[in-house]
């Protein structure tokens, strides 16, 4: 569009990571070292905190290379930043600089000469985003991507350096899931929301399932979260990311217990976003799983949030082009209707396993009017015989049982119960809409105009494992909960 587990107090003891320790001090001392080289008496030693970094294999020895990409002011502008490449080994080797790098870069899965391509984005000077494919030629990467050869189709690869505050070591940007355990044995789930500092989430016990609101800060390699009730501090979590590695301590707000926390990230944000004409933005977020048995989802999870991304992008662009040219391209012809159009759709992790995965798509879309829309998608997956299987309603239940009318009733009734304007007529109207799933049972989700007006906003209705064990179907996705 042109548009072995540290105890908590042994943790205390050794202290936090400050938010000027380097991620990796081999690669920081490299980084200096060419800085110091090239820029001779104007150099500057270069904090961590105006850096990023992403280390992957590049060129296929078995050792982790690294991307640097350059955050201070002094190394790019409104065209974009200096990225430095390394090969990775027993020390740290510059191999090449890459000019007007736009976040995110995409690591592709083909190769040149070895090593993996790159795909730079390109945008400025009113001309459509697109990427450029930067080949290794033998010796380096190609300088500057704005004068590559324009990329046809979308890079295909991982997605890397996403915007973010850069201060900030421990969390990314958007939203990070964890999967831990509490104590000796208490497994929970933990999803945050980071926005430059302040943090908000939830987490919950797995043999429970009920989400407890978290909210805190995040600063250098720490988070600090109250664990809130009704708006009272009921618990204190303090989570720590050393040397790869997250722990932490739970402790109760009176102080009287804690317990040591061991965290995994499971998945992180990718985030794409596209500015058009007339202040119109279209963008999107979505999880990317870690670990092998994560991967196995990330290419259905991009395609459910990418295909309406790509969509909408079409969508916006031919719509202005087409209206412009109706009004002889007066863009102030097309009145305060057609500006500030968007579309953003981002995501929740609601559960992970290894074999099933539940993501709540979150859509907002504004077109014109009074008011913009937004509701819920989609986007759970099953690993069943040897692929990732969008979950159906009738793959949890036996076709043998009344299921659609015990989970239609009690929807039908707790809908009526919150003072839903036109609840549905029929069971089988009540789980016509978007559903999740967790330890705590399927939650079904109904947006504005569903089952009430506009006014009374979005309605969901939890109906628990105990209505549901005796229907589940024992060969299904949530056979685990069926006992």
């Amino acid at each position: 569009m042109r548009r072995g587990l540290l105890s908590a107090l042994g943790l205390l003891g050794v202290g936090l990571w400050a938010a000027d320790q380097p991620v990796d001090p081999k690669l920081d001392a490299a980084l200096q070292a060419y800085l110091k080289t090239t820029q001779r008496g104007a150099y500057q030693k270069v904090p961590p905190a105006d850096y990023r970094v992403h280390q992957t294999d590049l060129n296929g020895d078995g050792h982790l290379d690294a991307l640097v990409l350059m955050l201070g002011r002094y190394y790019g502008g409104t065209g974009g930043r200096s990225m430095y490449i390394f090969r990775g080994g027993d020390r740290f080797q510059f191999v090449s600089r890459v000019t007007l790098v736009n976040e995110p870069v995409c690591v592709m899965k083909t190769r040149t000469k070895g090593w993996r391509d790159l795909a730079i984005l390109v945008s400025g000077g009113g001309a459509k985003r697109r990427h450029a494919r930067m080949q290794f030629n033998g010796a380096v990467y190609p300088l500057n991507p704005s004068v590559e050869p324009v990329m046809q189709d979308w890079p295909e690869g991982d997605w890397v350096m996403a915007q973010g505050d850069a201060t900030v070591k421990a969390l990314g940007v958007e939203r990070t899931h964890f999967t831990g355990v509490l104590g000796k044995s208490t497994r929970f789930q933990l999803s945050l929301k980071h926005e430059n500092g302040p943090v908000q989430g939830a987490y919950f016990y797995e043999k429970y399932g009920k989400w407890i609101q978290l909210e805190g800060s995040a600063s250098g390699a720490r988070v600090q979260l109250e664990e809130k009730d009704k708006g009272r501090v009921t618990a204190r979590l303090n989570l720590v990311h050393q040397a790869g590695a997250w722990t932490g301590q739970w402790r109760s707000a009176d102080g009287k217990r804690q317990y040591p926390l061991r965290l995994t990230v499971v998945a992180t944000d990718r985030k794409y976003r596209e500015e058009g004409p007339h202040e119109s933005v279209v963008e999107t977020a979505y999880p990317s799983l870690n670990g092998e048995s994560g991967r196995r989802f990330n290419g259905v999870l991009a395609q459910a949030f990418l295909t309406p991304y790509r969509a909408a992008l079409k969508e916006f662009d031919d719509t202005f082009t087409e209206l412009e040219q109706e009004e002889g391209n007066d863009p102030d012809g097309l009145g305060a209707s057609w500006k500030r159009w968007t579309h953003d759709d981002t995501a929740q992790v609601r559960y992970y396993s290894p074999d099933l995965v539940s993501v709540v798509g979150e859509h907002y879309e504004y077109t014109g009017g009074a008011h913009g829309n937004y509701g819920h998608f989609m986007a759970n997956f099953w690993w069943h015989l040897g692929r990732a299987r969008p979950v159906q309603l009738p793959d949890c239940f036996d076709a043998g049982k009344e299921w659609r009318s015990v989970v239609g009733g009690y929807i039908r009734r707790d809908l009526k119960k919150q003072g839903a304007g036109w609840p549905p007529k029929t069971n089988s109207e009540a789980i016509e809409t978007a559903f999740f799933f967790s330890p705590a049972g399927v939650e079904f989700h109904y947006a504005p105009y569903h089952v009430g007006s506009y006014a009374e906003g979005l309605y969901t209705v939890l109906v628990p494992y105990t209505e549901l064990r005796g229907l589940l179907k024992r060969t299904g996705p949530l056979a685990r909960w069926a006992q």
